[in-house]
């Protein structure tokens, strides 16, 4: 066995206890050099913190894309009902939140919102369909069926009191919807019809139209008949009746406060001025090529003969654009929902053509009083139906 000679032993020792001992200095680290050191620290963190950050926001936005939901867009509406019990004096209140989409489809309907009494049924009307699509596509669901159901054709049905939505969608193209707020009533008597369901500042009712003791005039039932079979004289010249006037202006002012803007474009018109609007329609009909008799019953179905227009009555309005596309706006719509609440009736409905003798004007609203406009607007008929006659 070779041993290693103490010269050389004793020198690699040292060499060893030199390079490792404990007792070695550090080099020592600047001040400038520790806080460069500190802060890089620091950035790593708050890099990391960041990180996680990001992370959590995307696992909460993946949760909320995999819940379900019956809606695209929109607005929330809250829902609050109040039961008390008389036998405890405590007050249960439940708030119930849902989000309604904007129904911005193709889809055309004579109406987006409907009110119905516990038992009755009403059917928006399709005026207008996507391209693609057809009436054999329309697929028609309920938000809830414990409010109203509605059946394959869109006959809807009033369950229970409440507030709900029927949502219309195109088999074809489902991206195409259309939703129409439907609110079910009990039933009331008609005093209480005619205060509880008016909105808070609406409360006070408006009172029937005078009647003049003019000959010539034919009332029903304290109602005004002016229609294609019932005229008025030729000097007959109300003006625009001061209470359809104000009762407009309270309509109009409520609407204002929902953004929307109605307003008057043709009110009171004499025998005189009927009678110029008339065979003007005429003689624009016959430059279309059409003969005389044609081009009159062209008119007929959209203008009244002298004498017999319910804009010589001074008790009806016609309001913002007369034209059929004023009934695709949400004024249309707000219109045919509330106008009854003011005393006033859409005169020429939708699907009442063959009774009424006009095509439909959403744009033309007729004063009756809040009475029998509530009446007429729960029961879905026009004013030749709701007083019996032709």
């Amino acid at each position: 066995m070779y041993v290693l000679p103490d010269k050389y032993r004793k020198g690699f020792i040292k060499m060893d206890n030199n390079r490792y001992s404990s007792n070695r200095p550090r080099r020592k680290v600047s001040r400038r050099t520790y806080r460069n050191r500190r802060l890089a620290a620091l950035a790593i963190i708050a890099f990391l913190v960041l990180i996680l950050i990001v992370l959590i926001a995307n696992a909460c936005a993946d949760d909320n894309e995999k819940k379900p939901s019956d809606s695209k867009s929109g607005t929330t509406i809250t829902t609050t009902t109040t039961v008390t019990d008389e036998a405890i004096p405590t007050t249960v209140t439940t708030t119930v939140a849902s989000t309604v989409p904007k129904n911005d489809s193709d889809f055309k309907l004579d109406r987006q919102t409907i009110s119905i009494m516990v038992g009755e049924s009403d059917m928006p009307r399709v005026l207008e369909y996507p391209d693609g699509t057809v009436e054999d596509d329309e697929r028609w669901t309920s938000s809830d069926k414990e409010i109203a159901t509605v059946d394959d054709y869109g006959h809807i049905t009033g369950v229970a009191p409440g507030v709900c939505y029927v949502i219309l969608k195109s088999a074809a193209d489902l991206s195409q919807e259309v939703w129409i707020k439907v609110t079910v009533r009990s039933e009331l008597s008609d005093d209480e019809t005619t205060t509880t369901n008016m909105p808070q500042s609406n409360r006070t009712e408006a009172p029937a139209p005078p009647v003049h003791d003019t000959e010539g005039l034919t009332y029903i039932n304290g109602v005004l008949l002016v229609n294609k079979q019932y005229g008025v004289p030729a000097t007959f010249e109300p003006k625009l009746e001061q209470i359809c006037y104000d009762k407009f202006n309270e309509l109009s002012t409520a609407a204002a406060k929902e953004g929307l803007s109605i307003y008057i474009s043709s009110g009171y018109r004499s025998y005189s001025d009927q009678d110029r609007i008339y065979n003007n329609y005429i003689e624009d009909e016959k430059k279309k090529g059409n003969s005389e008799a044609r081009a009159k019953e062209i008119v007929d179905s959209y203008s009244a003969r002298p004498g017999y227009s319910e804009h010589q009555s001074g008790l009806c309005i016609d309001v913002n654009t007369i034209d059929d596309a004023f009934g695709y706006t949400p004024e249309a719509a707000w219109l045919a929902e509330h106008a009854h609440e003011y005393g006033f009736i859409i005169r020429y409905p939708l699907g009442k053509e063959d009774i009424t003798g006009y095509q439909y004007e959403p744009w033309h609203i007729r004063y009756v009083g809040s009475k029998i406009a509530d009446k007429i607007y729960k029961s879905g008929q026009c004013l030749e139906e709701y007083l019996n006659v032709g």
